[in-house]
């Protein structure tokens, strides 16, 4: 049986191609029959039809197999699947026939292929998509109908790339809950990158080269519970940035180049809980900045005549700071302070 099958799959190979029979190399690989030619994924089945009935959720793990392209219909025999992991491959490009049978799809990896150009509505036919992970890629760009199907996705992973932020980029996208762009480069975020995400709940930009934020780059985001501003280049982040987060409960904004924190730093944000500030270079703080952010835990945390502020709501007034070492708390002296 597992003979005529490899022999159904070699003969299947699209003739246009010019794919001669013997240059076609079927094997078994994780439970699957894969037939590959020159890098070229031509087909997939099921090694047990009957064993897979009785799964509920199905999963292909085509992982570390040299694949440069995909065959039209390559998944039609495994179109039932709910999980497709084709990460560790040489992917360029998606083509929109790519996945065209695999409607059933919540779950896509991608990651670490050399993935460039998204053709619009690659993803059209993944209406059942909840995670896109495309980490560790080329892509340097959005098309407007990259997102064409995906209005149910959850989560879009696009870490380690070199995107290039601009209005509407992820407009379409309109049940996203986490968007995790970490390490892209990204210099600028343009007023309006997120619009048409109401629900995001968890906003990852660290590890870029932001410099500095409009005061409306993050409106209608309320609902947004964690914010990663981490290991990038901010140096103020006065005027009210952070105003529209009033859910935020965690805000990293570590190993920035932060010198001041002013009255108007945290305005909104008086449910924070989490907020890290260590490796910066601080000098001045406003500690009136904390006033209204009652159960808030600053790391590393402020000392005042060496004792470290643990209500540091009711302290006030302004204090000149520095970082003595790495994760100890900024040792600051009072220019004008009140303590209640």
């Amino acid at each position: 049986m597992r003979f005529l099958l490899l022999v159904y799959l070699v003969l299947s190979v699209p003739a246009a191609r010019d794919v001669n029979a013997e240059e076609v190399d079927c094997q078994v690989y994780n439970h699957l029959y894969v037939c590959l030619a020159n890098g070229v994924l031509h087909s997939v089945a099921f090694e047990d039809v009957n064993a897979v009935q009785t799964i509920e959720d199905i999963e292909l793990h085509l992982e570390s197999l040299g694949i440069v392209d995909i065959a039209k219909d390559a998944f039609l025999e495994v179109s039932n699947s709910s999980a497709l992991y084709i990460r560790d491959n040489q992917l360029s490009t998606i083509s929109r026939h790519y996945f065209a049978d695999l409607d059933q799809l919540t779950y896509l990896d991608l990651r670490n292929n050399s993935i460039a150009e998204m053709e619009d509505g690659s993803f059209a036919k993944l209406r059942s998509l909840e995670t896109l992970l495309l980490d560790c890629n080329n892509i340097t760009a959005f098309r407007a109908g990259t997102w064409k199907g995906l209005a149910d996705l959850r989560e879009l992973y696009a870490t380690n790339n070199n995107v290039v932020l601009r209005r509407n980029v992820f407009r379409g996208l309109r049940h996203l809950e986490t968007l995790a762009l970490d390490c892209n480069e990204i210099a600028e975020v343009p007023i309006g990158t997120f619009n048409g995400l109401p629900h995001i709940d968890l906003l990852y930009l660290s590890r870029n080269k932001i410099s500095s934020l409009h005061p409306e780059v993050f409106r209608g985001l309320g609902e947004v519970n964690e914010l990663d501003l981490g290991r990038n280049r901010l140096t103020d982040v006065s005027g009210g940035i952070f105003r529209h987060l009033k859910n935020l409960n965690s805000l990293w904004l570590n190993g920035n180049q932060i010198v001041e924190l002013k009255a108007d730093t945290f305005a909104g944000l008086d449910n924070l809980l989490l907020l890290f500030l260590n490796s910066n270079e601080l000098h001045f703080v406003d500690m009136s900045a904390f006033a209204k952010m009652r159960n808030v835990t600053i790391d590393p945390g402020f000392k005042v005549a060496g004792t470290t502020m643990n209500a540091i709501w009711r302290v006030q007034g302004r204090f000149r700071c520095n970082n003595v070492e790495y994760q100890l708390p900024y040792e600051c002296a009072e220019i004008e302070s009140r303590v209640y």
